[in-house]
């Protein structure tokens, strides 16, 4: 009997670890994260190049300047470079970026919204996906010097 109540026991403890693991399996929208002024000297992005805000005077959540872009996911700085697809977005970068299983597409509408000596401000979305996954952010491409 010792040893049909034990069995009973784990039998029932069991299920429980599976439905975590078919939970935790699901695929989630990826959240990018607000970089720093040191993020991007790290990366060596400071200079001519685009960054993406969602909101004006915001978070910096993507940085891209010749054939490099970055961004901060899950607390760690992602470096990634252009997909074979990419065209140019600002004289000095591109379009599309890819690392890993993460890609990331600015769309630029190219409407100014403002303008100041060495750089221009446009609305612009960023379309992120991951895993099939894909995420639509509306902001703001400053692009300069």
């Amino acid at each position: 009997m010792r040893g049909a109540l034990r069995l009973r026991i784990v039998m029932a403890l069991l299920p429980v670890p599976t439905l975590i693991a078919i939970a935790d399996a699901a695929p989630r929208p990826v959240e990018l994260e607000a970089t720093t002024m040191a993020d991007w000297r790290a990366a060596n992005l400071d200079g001519t190049g685009c960054y993406w805000s969602p909101r004006r005077g915001g978070p910096i959540l993507f940085v891209a300047a010749g054939d490099k872009a970055m961004t901060r996911v899950g607390g760690r700085i992602v470096i990634l470079n252009p997909r074979r697809d990419a065209k140019p977005l600002f004289p000095f970068t591109h379009d599309a970026w890819r690392f890993g299983d993460l890609t990331i597409r600015v769309v630029d509408t190219a409407r100014i919204r403002s303008m100041g000596y060495e750089t221009v401000t446009t609305d612009a979305m960023l379309v992120v996906t991951r895993r099939d996954v894909t995420t639509r952010l509306r902001g703001s491409m400053i692009c300069g010097s």
